[in-house]
Parts: structure tokens; C-alpha cells; sequence
């Protein structure tokens, strides 16, 4: 019964996608989502109806996970955004440390008179 490997594989979805995703876990815990997105891909193409009443209902609770672990990778994405925002603030200050005078000079407020 292809509905209840489908299932089972969102289930075990649901369970990597549990908060919080601390920074050094990150790329591991991806990885496996990663994988288990891709083997339930393969098993949502062999689903062919009709569906039988225990099939339907095993359908919406996996309706229902999916809006979950969507929810939950949305939130692990924008940790990852935040995080990804904060380093390159780092290294901007980094740079500007290091190499004060390496920076544009700013021409703010300077006039520039085409007449002569």
C-alpha cells in the first residue's frame, strides 16, 4: 500500500523537522530531510486512486503534517537567512577594521559646479 509508505515517510519527516535546528546539527539535519523528501517524492508518483476510506484518511493526516513540517522548514530557512545576515556584517566590520582606508571616501553633501 503505497498510502501508507507515503505516510510513514511523512511522518519520519516530521520528526527531523522538529525545532529547534541548533547551528552545528544544521547541515546534517538537511541532509536527511533532503533525503527523505526525495524517497517520498518517488512514492507519491506511484499513488494511483481510488483510495480506500483508511487510505483517505491516512491522506489528510499527511495534508495536515505537510502544512506543519512546511511551516517548520520555512522558520529554519529564515534562522539560516538571519544567520547568513549577521556573518556578512562581521566580515563587513572585519574588513573596515583591518583595512580602514580601503573604504570609498563619501562624497555626501559635495557640490559640484559645472560653470567656469
Amino acid at each position: 500500500m503505497s498510502v501508507r509508505e507515503v505516510w510513514q515517510l511523512t511522518r519520519e519527516l516530521l520528526e527531523a523537522t522538529a525545532l529547534p535546528w541548533p547551528a552545528e546539527e544544521r547541515e546534517a539535519r538537511l541532509v536527511q530531510v533532503d533525503e527523505l523528501l526525495r524517497e517520498r517524492e518517488e512514492w507519491l508518483r506511484k499513488l494511483r486512486p481510488p483510495y480506500s476510506e483508511e487510505e483517505q484518511e491516512l491522506g489528510r493526516e499527511i495534508v495536515a503534517w505537510n502544512r506543519e513540517i512546511e511551516a517548520r522548514l520555512r522558520q529554519v530557512r529564515d534562522e539560516i537567512g538571519s544567520d547568513l545576515r549577521i556573518t556578512e556584517a562581521k566580515r563587513q566590520a572585519n574588513a573596515r577594521y583591518v583595512h580602514p582606508y580601503e573604504q570609498p571616501l563619501s562624497f555626501d553633501g559635495m557640490f559640484y559646479d559645472k560653470r567656469r
